[in-house]
């Protein structure tokens, strides 16, 4: 009986109840005196997250999905801790039930508990959900890090060694994108302080429960101390090879790579359970219709539902070219949403825009993007599908910087088209010079075949 409690009031009803429609708002762009750095590579992103933490003054304000294993998130918890005990508040929330602070890293919970200058809180967790299951859809998908009112970085990045590092070749490596807010100046008024005041209606639902008011047993306190006298000596060894090392980062780095803004926008879905109403999607579909050459569409997959798809095709596109960049099936490492795709593949082909995917080995794509015009770049937390649409938390940061969009294609064109395959109208598939294309192996086919049913009859919770 539980069990079909669960499907039902989980999947089912989700799945026939009609989602609301898109919300028609103006994209109220503003001016700005804020600079932003490009964050293409791992070992940047990771490295600018760890600077602008040494920085903080006043207040850090964490955000993810999901912290994966890998000695990534330990030097990430290892900076936040620093940062605490020289006085920093921390606010840190992480999704309920993919956090991933389990196991050897569930000593955080214990560690953080303990310190004045720490808040856990964990969006929608586990527990929650047994007696209410459709609240398993209410998922935290943010990725931000805020830094007082100085610094922020928005993009498509968990925490994970799988984000930030490559040590061989033939090691799996997810590529992605996010962008570094620079706010020195204390404008008022800030994309930054707009991510904050976002931030904290997150940390403020009734839906974030905190984690770190807990009565703890000695044996839960010993973990506690472990883990923190294996953070204190993750971050003194950090710091030291960064001193000694040849090549180094800082802030005068990232001032210097980057790039100034005409105007911005900060968009983010509404905070409710069950359906949200869709405003990141309603102002992409805008920010794309207002395209007058160009439109280019970066997702890990592409799986408009039903209403989705209605709405596109209301709508009047201008742009005369473009591409969307997507995994293929012997890449991805959402076989669901692999699924979701290669329904819909066909309607990508024959559409005004040329359909890419990305087949390097060894890796898969997790960014999120559209750019217009080569002038307006979106980028942020968003996928391509129903869930992002109705279901997550999201949000988007649309720049309007002809420097930074030039960036980001070129990026594109020298390290993802490369290694991709266009699919043609007629049947052709003509390969990047760098792609390393190979046949998805046979259980994957299988799985792939075995979805693909499913994934058509609930794409709204894919």
């Amino acid at each position: 009986m539980y069990i079909l409690y669960v499907l039902f009031t989980g999947i089912i009803l989700p799945v026939v109840h009609t989602p609301p429609e898109r919300v028609e708002r103006e994209l109220a762009f503003t001016e700005t005196t804020e600079q932003v750095a490009l964050l293409e590579y791992g070992p940047d992103a990771f490295a600018a997250r760890l600077d602008i933490i040494e920085e903080a003054q006043e207040s850090i304000d964490v955000a993810y999905y999901y912290m994966d294993e890998g000695i990534s998130v330990k030097t990430f918890n290892s900076y936040i801790l620093a940062a605490a005990d020289r006085g920093v508040k921390v606010r840190y929330l992480l999704d309920g039930i993919k956090h991933g602070l389990r196991g050897e890293y569930r000593g955080v919970f214990h560690l953080f508990n303990e310190h004045p200058n720490i808040e856990l809180k964990l969006y929608e967790p586990f527990p929650s959900t047994i007696l209410f299951p459709w609240r398993t859809n209410n998922r935290l998908h943010d990725k931000l890090l805020i830094v007082d009112e100085a610094y922020s970085i928005i993009g498509g990045r968990n925490i994970g060694d799988i984000y930030f590092q490559r040590p061989e070749p033939t090691d799996p490596y997810s590529f992605d994108r996010d962008v570094l807010l620079i706010n020195t100046n204390e404008q008022e008024n800030s994309f930054v302080g707009q991510m904050k005041s976002y931030y904290t209606e997150l940390w403020e639902t009734d839906f974030a429960i905190s984690q770190t008011n807990a009565t703890l047993f000695p044996w839960q306190k010993s973990r506690g101390d472990t883990q923190e006298e294996e953070l204190n000596e993750i971050y003194q060894t950090h710091r030291e090879e960064k001193e000694t090392a040849e090549s180094t980062t800082d802030m005068t780095h990232w001032n210097e790579q980057s790039v100034e803004i005409d105007q911005a926008y900060f968009t983010s879905n509404s905070l409710e359970r069950q359906f949200k109403d869709p405003y990141v999607w309603s102002d992409l579909l805008t920010l794309a219709s207002q395209a007058e050459e160009s439109i280019i569409i970066q997702s890990p997959w592409v799986v408009p539902d039903r209403q989705m798809r209605k709405e596109l095709e209301k709508e009047t596109f201008h742009a005369k070219e473009g591409y969307i960049l997507t995994n293929a099936a012997s890449t991805t490492t959402n076989i669901i949403g692999q699924s979701g795709t290669e329904n819909r593949k066909q309607d990508f082909i024959d559409s005004q825009l040329d359909y890419y995917e990305f087949q390097p080995s060894h890796s898969s794509l997790h960014t999120k993007l559209l750019v217009v015009d080569e002038q307006i770049s979106a980028v942020g937390t968003f996928n391509f599908d129903a869930r992002s649409t109705y279901f997550s938390t999201e949000s988007m940061l649309f720049i309007d910087s002809d420097a930074l969009a030039s960036q980001i294609i070129e990026e594109i064109e020298t390290t993802y088209l490369r290694k991709s395959a266009l699919y043609e109208e007629d049947g052709d598939v003509i390969t990047g010079e760098d792609t390393d294309y190979v046949e998805p192996s046979v259980w994957r086919r299988i799985g792939i075949y075995i979805l693909r049913p499913f994934a058509w009859l609930a794409e709204r919770l894919i």
